[in-house]
């Protein structure tokens, strides 16, 4: 078997899927299942497909054109405000489009009309995370401008990310402006907007409390599915299954060395000056997997016994004295062993985008 590895455990994601389906069906909640989690992967559309998720979401193009090359059967959202740049590959690549800036919507507009294709755009707005998406101020102006759109484009609601640059979660009352800011763009612009969409894992416990407006139709996540965590309500979700993802590594070098560095020490690689603490002489494992493959600090290993200590570019070290010490002499860890680690988001997307680990569907 190659090495590293991060495996997807395809019975529990599907199970994760259809509960969350499940959920937000109760509420009249479309789901668009995330895909960058897995630099999107078309096995993992297939999953969510199978769930009845109504769409597909990415925030690369190339990894919606990796689902559209598989024929995926699913509509493909860009969630990432397109640049100017890649307008052409945008009305190929995908149906629908997260846009906040006016000239980009214009020129997607005409771009469209010129060659008798049609993209549908929700318009962001920011409910206070500060990253994209038109202010409250910003309303009036931007209906003005947009009602001179040629036909190319055709505007289908609004939409808004919650936790991803600020760590604002969702509440009644920003989504309840959510939902206003929809029916003033509506009435401005003097079209329907039926689309009302959330972004965020943290959105299923608005769902569970009950104080989603009606209005809210839509939920983009990825997070819960996958890992069963909610990293900005910090909690593992009661009702969803937690270890469906792990990233195994081998081992290339195993022995005793002191806890402590011996020497004077400066910065390491990464600008970084550890912190060790003095326990003396202890088994330490390396491993083939490193900073570039994976974020250390987003990784447990799953045996309660082995720690991590700290990492390189391309080597995880990890203490295994006391998961030895359960062992006999013979079945100490040894190279060519391995140790598996649970994953929180920023490390499953870090191996995910590695080219150096492999992504195995069970």
């Amino acid at each position: 078997m190659k090495y590293p590895v991060m495996t997807i455990n395809e019975a529990k994601i599907r199970q994760n899927s259809r509960t969350v389906a499940g959920l937000c069906r109760k509420h009249g909640i479309d789901v668009w299942g995330v895909t960058k989690g897995l630099s999107g992967d078309p096995r993992l559309a297939s999953l969510y497909r199978e769930a009845g998720f109504k769409g597909a979401a990415d925030s690369r193009l190339r990894n919606l054109e990796k689902l559209r090359e598989a024929g995926v059967p699913m509509l493909r959202q860009l969630m990432r405000i397109a640049m100017p740049s890649e307008l052409e590959e945008l009305i190929h690549t995908a149906d629908v489009s997260l846009q906040s800036e006016l000239s980009t919507i214009k020129a997607l507009d005409k771009l469209c009309a010129a060659k008798g294709k049609n993209h549908d755009v929700l318009l962001m707005v920011d409910m206070g995370d500060l990253r994209e998406g038109f202010w409250q101020t910003e309303l009036p102006r931007a209906a003005e401008e947009l009602r001179g759109l040629v036909g190319g484009v055709r505007l289908k609601g609004v939409a808004t990310n919650y936790a991803c640059a600020s760590g604002v979660l969702p509440s009644r009352e920003n989504m309840e402006n959510l939902v206003r800011s929809r029916d003033r763009f509506a009435e401005m612009l003097g079209v329907e907007l039926p689309v009302v969409s959330v972004g965020g894992t943290c959105c299923l416990k608005s769902i569970e409390d009950g104080f989603v407006p009606g209005d809210v139709n839509q939920l983009r996540l990825c997070e819960g599915v996958l890992l069963g965590t909610d990293t900005a309500g910090g909690r593992e979700i009661p009702y969803l299954e937690h270890d469906a993802v792990t990233i195994t590594a081998e081992i290339v070098e195993c022995r005793h060395k002191p806890s402590v560095p011996v020497g004077e020490t400066g910065f390491q690689a990464f600008g970084e000056k550890p912190v060790f603490i003095n326990r003396g002489m202890r088994k330490r494992a390396l491993l083939a997997i490193g900073r570039q493959d994976v974020n250390m600090d987003r990784i447990t290993p799953i045996r309660r016994d082995v720690h991590i200590v700290t990492a390189s570019s391309d080597h995880l070290i990890v203490d295994v004295t006391e998961a030895d010490s359960t062992r006999s002499p013979d079945e100490g860890y040894k190279p060519g062993d391995t140790i598996s680690f649970r994953p929180l988001y920023p490390a499953m997307l870090a191996c995910a985008t590695s080219e150096y680990v492999e992504v195995r569907f069970e």
